[in-house]
């Protein structure tokens, strides 16, 4: 059984072909410019709160305060996907018996704050996502891309040149 992660589940959402490459171990986001501003962004931002905790091995929760987890993001283009994520820890973290969290994505550039509270109606669509991320990381090959977000993608020159 594959081990969906965060990041893989918020990956479905943005684009098919980079959740099959980064599944299958090709990561180009170490050297991505926007990766290495966003983890600035995340190191400096809230403190001394409890950062960074890993659950079950597949969820790197951003913040855990006053039972919220805060994900943290450099910009809201990709607002939906991070939304997802953060429904996708309280997932977890529900199926693990721990219920009485909820959810903040935070965009600090933007001033942004929106809640996130997971319903059984968002629990079961997660469990229909994870067939179909499962569906995707099971093909043979990569799917083609089909959005026209890639040119600020860490995947661009894999992709294309």
């Amino acid at each position: 059984m594959v081990k969906i992660s965060g990041t893989l589940y918020q990956y479905s959402f943005i684009c098919e072909r980079k959740l099959w490459l980064y599944a299958h171990g090709i990561s180009m986001e170490s050297d991505y410019e926007n990766v290495k501003i966003g983890k600035i962004i995340d190191e400096n931002a809230y403190g001394r709160n409890v950062k960074h905790i890993l659950i079950d091995e597949n969820a790197n929760v951003d913040v855990l305060k006053d039972k919220i987890i805060y994900e943290v993001k450099k910009s809201s283009s990709e607002k939906e996907a991070a939304l997802e994520q953060i429904y996708y820890y309280l997932y977890i973290l529900k199926k693990k018996g721990i219920d009485d969290l909820n959810g903040e994505l935070r965009i600090p550039k933007e001033n942004y704050i929106e809640s996130v509270f997971l319903t059984d109606e968002k629990y079961t669509e997660i469990e229909e996502r994870m067939n179909y991320i499962i569906q995707i990381i099971d093909q043979d090959l990569p799917p083609k891309t089909k959005t026209k977000i890639c040119k600020k993608c860490a995947y661009f020159e894999f992709c294309f040149v």
